[in-house]
């Protein structure tokens, strides 16, 4: 009997859970019903692994929970996935619906800590996922709309320079002004390909 008492003892301590002093003192409801999934329509908690300070937990936790806003919002659009990354800000703004939980777990190598957070994942909040996504492509098409016409333009720019500079020295340089032309066209067809991609 008491060595299943002394086994039963090492098993709790292990793993007791206790409310780290000043950062958050009282044990968010939400976190109790995570366990019963008894959370609010379209919440979401999300759990970090077990780290060694405050921050890394927080940065674990809220790394998931953009992942996890990715993959939401890419429910119902998948060209998301390969060309937009969801903006932390975003998450933080409108998707966390609580302040991020830290608590000290008691481990056997010392104090470690898990947090959680409470994501809001309705309709409503993918519609902003979507808006914020809607607006990154119009920006990225404006740009490579901007980028082939400024192309265009240099190579145009560069066609008259070299058929100007040819007339002016008579055909006795037209093989370095050609050269000249079209290292220019190369370097600027190579920053149009570096804008776009």
């Amino acid at each position: 009997m008491n060595v299943i008492s002394f086994a039963l003892l090492a098993i709790l301590t292990h793993t007791t859970l206790l409310v780290a002093p000043g950062d958050d003192s009282v044990r968010p409801e939400w976190v109790e019903l995570s366990k019963h999934s008894n959370l609010p329509l379209h919440c979401e908690t999300i759990q970090s692994e077990l780290w060694a300070t405050r921050d890394e937990a927080r940065s674990d936790a809220f790394n998931q929970a953009v992942a996890r806003a990715q993959d939401f919002a890419a429910d119902v659009a998948p060209r998301i996935k390969n060309t937009w990354q969801v903006p932390a800000w975003l998450v933080h703004d409108h998707l966390l619906r609580e302040p991020i939980y830290v608590e000290e777990v008691d481990w056997t190598y010392g104090p470690m800590y898990r947090a959680h957070l409470l994501l809001e994942l309705s309709p409503e909040k993918r519609g902003v996922l979507l808006a914020n996504w809607h607006q990154f492509v119009v920006r990225r098409r404006m740009g490579q709309i901007g980028g082939g016409v400024g192309f265009l333009l240099v190579c145009l720019a560069t066609m008259l320079a070299y058929l100007r500079l040819d007339d002016a020295t008579r055909g006795y340089y037209s093989r370095w002004l050609f050269t000249g032309a079209a290292a220019v066209v190369a370097s600027s067809a190579a920053a149009l390909y570096t804008w776009i991609v």
